[in-house]
């Protein structure tokens, strides 16, 4: 099951604050595996509140050059949780 994966990602920091007025955070991802990954991070629209990001990533041939074709195909290996706040 997913508790049993092996982390692919190192995300520092592990969460963020950002100005409700909108603003800028830099994060530092880390992939952790040999393999050739595609990231993808959503947060969905709405009002300042205690919110998420979510950090998905799916494994890439090397003659891809579409980031966003894995993730169109269903390629989806993983994805992370990361805690984020706007205030």
């Amino acid at each position: 099951g997913k508790g049993s994966e092996r982390m692919a990602l190192n995300i520092d920091p592990p969460g963020g604050t950002f100005p409700a007025s909108g603003g800028n955070a830099t994060f530092s991802v880390l992939n952790l595996t040999e393999a050739r990954m595609a990231f993808k991070i959503i947060r969905l629209e709405g009002p300042p509140k205690a919110d998420k990001f979510v950090v998905q990533w799916a494994e890439v041939p090397d003659e891809e050059t579409d980031a966003k074709a894995p993730f169109q195909a269903g390629a989806q290996a993983g994805e992370v949780v990361m805690p984020v706040k706007a205030e």
